[in-house]
């Protein structure tokens, strides 16, 4: 984690809020997980679009946005680590 982590709600899997570290955006490649509870996905203004979800019609951006237990998603690493440290997600 930053030293002055920006704490951003993505939303909440299981009950657990998640919150991601987005102080630095990794301009890398997306992470890869596979959930292990349904993960009820949020947008905040300004929040970058996850890279699964580029290039989606506009009706599948409403959020928020339920995305089933067992699918793998390609997210960026801040949420992706976020998901895995609450255990509601592991790496692939």
């Amino acid at each position: 984690m930053a030293l002055n982590p920006k704490l951003v709600n993505t939303g909440t899997a299981g009950g657990t809020a998640i919150n991601a570290d987005m102080s630095r955006i990794e301009p890398s490649a997306p992470v890869r997980v596979q959930l292990s509870a349904n993960y009820a996905t949020l947008h905040n203004p300004g929040d970058p679009t996850r890279p699964d979800f580029t290039g989606c019609a506009v009706g599948n951006l409403d959020f928020p946005k339920t995305v089933p237990s067992g699918t793998i998603l390609h997210l960026l690493a801040a949420e992706a680590a976020a998901l895995v440290t609450a255990g509601k997600a592991a790496y692939v």
